[in-house]
């Protein structure tokens, strides 16, 4: 914006270009329209916001793309700018639980105690944003959470206004951990990114939402069940809550084409079936090429499919893939983490993955499968649900069987 040349000024693009060589891929085709704001300007963000543009800020979870909760039109330009179906609603983040709900029931004090700031994200339907049909893709519910990064939550306190921010990616695309990730997605498109360290824990945070004396979680993320289970157990006001979890794996509904005409008229509210969280599609945190999640059980195996290792990018746990499978191409190998830390995995899953897609001539991703069943190592830790359905929304739920030096599509 003219108030800001600073932010889009060739020297500054350039140094944050050469600061993130290793991590950037750059269309000649398309021509560069983002701002780079640095961390002692997010006075200048915040005015942004105000403004109602458009900005994308860390968090201890991934990176936001963030905009002004109160701004229709500032909302409407996120679905536009991650091409997302207005069917998917979005979290609101706040530093004040006291500035969105203005009928709070009495249990969200409790619930604030125990996990705000952090990875919690709660839905409710009682909210004074008038907002509220698109950020809730009209269902009437609003998540909300209060971030726990230093960078966040000031920026939160300068803008002094909630802030509706999903993941800054492109819709299905891996979420971003590193302001390089951010810029891959949308350097093109006007949306000014701070320029800030990688997110500290690697996924989203997790969806709950009360219902009579149940408390469903609609995604898993870096808050595990068990972990929440055991806080609301030792809580006099919330033991109550019985903790219910089923996996959802929705299917994308609108096609490119309508997809295309429902952003383009972003007046029109129509919408296919309204998800109550975002997360709950097949196809998410996908790489731009294939991916498959490879497996030793011998369970419905169908048909041998080609693959060459050469052209086939190896994200490990351990180095289980690494001792099964021979002929990996090592340049393109890497291990989410060798001493079998689940919480150093999730920390570099969509990092990972990032770096997979950036491999010359790779046109596949092989998965390490997270199953419990076949690694005791993990059967116990209480990350491992998030990291497996992560996994399993990358790969849109694609399996392959390994054995002898062949490949099996699993059905």
């Amino acid at each position: 914006m003219e108030n800001f040349p600073q932010l889009y000024s060739k020297e500054r693009l350039q140094q944050f270009i050469t600061k993130y060589k290793d991590l950037i891929q750059l269309d000649p085709l398309k021509e560069i329209h983002c701002g780079i704001i640095h961390l002692d300007e997010l006075h200048i963000a915040a005015q942004l916001l105000h403004q109602g543009e458009l900005v994308a800020f860390p968090t201890e979870t991934v990176y936001g793309l963030g905009a002004n909760a109160k701004n229709a039109q500032a909302i409407l330009n996120i679905f536009k700018a991650k091409r997302r179906p207005l069917s998917d609603p979005l979290i609101v983040h706040v530093h004040d639980k006291n500035n969105i709900y203005t009928d709070k029931p009495d249990f969200l004090d409790s619930f604030a105690e125990l996990f705000w700031p952090g990875p919690f994200t709660i839905v409710l339907k009682s909210t004074q944003l008038e907002t509220t049909e698109i950020l809730s893709a009209g269902t009437g519910s609003i998540g909300i959470r209060i971030p726990n990064h230093k960078v966040a939550l000031e920026l939160l306190e300068k803008a002094n206004l909630p802030i509706a921010a999903p993941s800054a990616n492109l819709f299905t695309h891996i979420s971003p951990t590193s302001a390089a990730h951010v810029f891959n997605d949308f350097y093109d498109q006007r949306v000014h990114i701070i320029d800030a360290d990688r997110s500290d824990n690697g996924i989203e945070s997790t969806v709950i939402k009360p219902l009579g004396n149940e408390l469903h979680i609609l995604r898993l993320g870096s808050l595990a069940k068990e972990t929440i289970i055991q806080k609301i157990g030792q809580s006099v006001q919330l033991k109550h809550f019985a903790i219910k979890y089923e996996n959802k794996y929705m299917q994308i509904e609108e096609n490119e084409e309508e997809l295309e005409k429902e952003l383009e008229n972003l007046q029109n509210l129509d919408r296919k079936n309204s998800m109550e969280a975002p997360g709950q599609f097949l196809k998410h945190y996908s790489a731009r090429i294939n991916s498959f999640i490879v497996t030793f059980q011998q369970i419905n195996i169908g048909q041998e499919i080609d693959l060459d290792l050469k052209e086939s990018v190896i994200i490990d746990f351990g180095q289980e893939l690494r001792n099964r499978i021979v002929n990996i191409d090592e340049t393109k190998y890497k291990s989410l983490s060798i001493n079998y830390d689940a919480k150093e995995a999730m920390f570099n899953l969509y990092d990972s993955l990032r770096w997979a897609e950036l491999q010359q001539g790779a046109k596949q991703i092989l998965l390490y499968d997270f199953d419990t069943v076949i690694n005791q190592k993990v059967q116990y830790d209480e990350n491992i649900l998030s990291i497996q359905d992560k996994i399993f929304r990358s790969a849109s739920g694609q399996k392959i069987y390994y054995k002898d030096n062949k490949f099996y599509l699993c059905q």
